[in-house]
This record gives structure tokens, sequence and C-alpha cells, in this order.
């Protein structure tokens, strides 16, 4: 199944709530926290390259990693006068030449790993573009938040000539969740549909912990999003930060 193909032209628009800003300064004050001030950051699942902008205009350099050819095209575009490296690539097959500071993967990319030994993978992966001491900062929506979604299994929204349709169908015994996006898009006077399904899968935090520390790293911490508290049973989605060993 093949995600954010169909909606990739209409992505930026449709994220258009997301205050971006906010996740870069709180990505920012964790990688300070601990120490670190990289000089090349790896973005893991970039996508159409909006935080990676971010981190360009303040003079960071940028590899841009994303399974979707189209989401890259647009970061392509978007992102052109940097000319930051961008590869189309599975997570958990990646590999680059040259050791970066900091890895970071966002808005619950590594969600759509619903099989553990390719999320296993994928953090041997992240160690290996690691230098000695690098950072790896990502989020996931919990068990809890997955299955939160389908609480009210549906809700729609309108922005920038976009209305949207999402349902959840949350599945308990292995911690997935369905999500089917429908978007009716205004072009000339007409609507276009676009469907895509997309499926998250939850994991404890202590199997993430459990594989992270097979993968070489330590010092990981588990905090609410945006926020340095310690996550507890309902927290719907955590920023993780581990150092390689």
């Amino acid at each position: 199944m093949k995600i954010y193909k169909d909606i990739a032209p209409y992505y930026n628009r449709l994220m258009d709530d997301v205050n971006y800003k906010q996740w870069i300064g709180y990505i920012k004050d964790i990688f300070t926290i601990n120490g670190i001030e990289p000089e090349i950051i790896l973005d893991l699942g970039c996508g159409t390259g909006i935080p990676a902008s971010y981190f360009l205009k303040e003079g960071y350099r940028i590899i841009g990693i994303d399974g979707s050819m189209e989401m890259l095209r647009i970061a392509k575009e978007k992102l052109s006068q940097y000319n930051p490296v961008l590869i189309q690539s599975r997570f958990e097959y990646f590999t680059i030449k040259n050791h970066v500071d900091l890895v970071i993967s966002l808005f619950d990319s590594l969600n759509n790993l619903i099989y553990e030994k390719d999320l296993l993978q994928t953090f041997i992966n992240v160690g290996n573009s690691l230098r000695k001491g690098g950072l790896f900062i990502f989020d996931m929506n919990t068990i809890f938040g997955l299955s939160h979604m389908n609480s009210s299994s549906m809700f729609t929204k309108e922005t920038k000539g976009i209305y949207s349709i999402w349902k959840s169908k949350f599945d308990k015994r292995e911690s997935l969740v369905t999500l089917f996006i429908t978007l009716f898009v205004s072009e000339n006077g007409y609507y276009k549909r676009v469907d895509e399904t997309h499926i998250e899968k939850g994991y404890s935090l202590h199997k993430l912990k459990m594989l992270l520390r097979k993968s070489g790293f330590s010092k990981i911490s588990f905090f609410e999003h945006l926020t340095f508290r310690r996550p507890n049973s309902r927290t719907q989605r955590v920023m993780i930060s581990a150092r390689k060993d």
C-alpha cells in the first residue's frame, strides 16, 4: 500500500493548522539540553520539507529521507534555494555515506512501521548514520493515542479549499489503527475527490526502550509531546531522545 502519493500535492494545505515553529523550537530545546549543537541533521520522513525549511533557514545542513517520491518532489521544489540532499528510501533500508550529528523523525512517521523487525532495523540504520555521541529525536503516537482516535470514529475539517473526512478503526489486539482519509479539493469550481488509507502501529514505551538499547542507544528519555513531563497512561504522543553510544 503506497501512502502519501495521491494526497502529496495537498499535504501542505492540509497541515496548515500545525504549529511547526513550536515543534522546531521544542526539538532545539531537547538537543541543547543534551549538549548537542548539530551541523548536519538527518530528517527521516522529511515529507514535503516544512520542518527542514526551518532548520535550513538557520544555517543547518539537512539530509532528507522519505519513502514517497511525490512528497520529495514537492520538498525539492520548496527547498531548491538551499539545495539539500534528498533521498527516496524506505526507513528500514536507508544508508548514508557520512555520519550526522542529529537524526529527527517527526509527525509519527515511525508509527507507519507496523512490523517490529522493521522498526528495529530502522533504529539500527539511524545508529549507523550518527556520529558517536550523536542524538536521535523522534515522536510517536502511543497505543492509547491511537486507540483514542477511535473514540470518535469520524471527524472532518476544512482548510484552504480542502474539505477532509477522517475515519479510523482501531484493532486493540494488534495495536493498529487504520485511518481512511478522503479529501474533496476545490479546483476550478469543481471538487476533486482523493482517497488514501494509512495504517499506524502503537508500541509500548518499554518495547521502544528495548529496541533502542538493542540498536546501540543509551540515555533514552521519554516526554509528553511539547513538554518535559514524564508520559503517563493517558499520554497520546511521546517525544523520545536517545544518544548513540
